[in-house]
C-alpha cells in the first residue's frame, strides 16, 4: 500500500483537472475604435398604474377594459396585424335527421363533425402564408398578419383541411373535430 503526503495528494489533484481554456480578458483584446454603451439602467420603467374605481361606473369601465385586453387573440407581434376570423361548426345530417328526427343527432356542436374557421387575410397571397396546426390551436402568419387563434375542441391535424379562396383572400380551415365516440358522435 502506497501511502501520499498532503503535497501530493493536492498535486495528484491539479493532475486529474481538466485545464481551464485561455480566457482573453478585456485588455487582451485588440481596440476596434468603437465604443460599447449600454442603455439598460437610463431606460425608464413603466409602472402600471392601477386605478381604484370610486364608482359603480368607473369600476364597470375599468372591468371592460381588462376584459377587452384579455380578449384579443394573437397578440405579440407588434408589427402584424390580427386578421379577422369566424368560427363555424359544421355537421352531416340526412334526411332522417332533419325531417324525421329519428337519428341521434341535436341541433347542438356536440353533433357536429367539423369546425370551419375563415381568416380573411386582404392583401396577402397563398404563397405568403404560414400555417401550424396542433390540437389545441392553429397558428397563422404571413407578410401582413399574425394569427395565434385557442381552439374551443380538440381537433385531429392530419384529417383537417386547408384552402384558399383568392377571390376573397380568405384562409378557409376545415379542421376536424376529435370527439369521443358516444350515443351522439358515431
Amino acid at each position: 500500500m502506497v501511502e501520499f503526503t498532503a503535497a501530493q495528494l493536492e498535486k495528484l489533484t491539479e493532475l486529474m483537472r481538466p485545464p481551464e481554456p485561455e480566457i482573453l480578458q478585456g485588455d487582451d483584446l485588440s481596440s476596434t475604435g468603437y465604443e460599447i454603451t449600454s442603455t439598460r439602467n437610463s431606460i425608464s420603467t413603466m409602472k402600471e398604474v392601477t386605478r381604484t374605481p370610486k364608482t359603480i361606473e368607473e369600476y364597470e369601465a375599468l372591468e371592460a377594459e381588462e376584459a377587452d385586453q384579455l380578449s384579443k387573440v394573437g397578440a405579440g407581434i407588434p408589427d402584424k396585424k390580427t386578421p379577422s376570423y369566424t368560427m363555424n361548426y359544421q355537421q352531416s345530417v340526412s334526411a332522417e335527421d332533419v325531417f324525421l328526427q329519428i337519428g341521434p343527432k341535436t341541433p347542438s356542436t356536440a353533433s357536429c363533425e367539423n369546425l370551419i374557421v375563415r381568416v380573411k387575410m386582404p392583401g396577402d397571397k397563398k404563397e405568403n402564408v404560414d400555417l401550424s396546426v396542433d390540437a389545441t390551436s392553429v397558428t397563422i402568419t404571413s407578410s401582413q398578419f399574425h394569427l395565434k387563434l385557442p381552439l374551443p375542441h380538440a381537433i385531429n391535424p392530419d384529417t383537417s383541411k386547408a384552402n384558399w379562396d383568392t377571390s376573397e383572400e380568405t384562409l378557409v380551415l376545415t379542421l376536424k373535430l376529435d370527439r369521443e365516440f358516444d350515443f351522439v358522435n358515431f
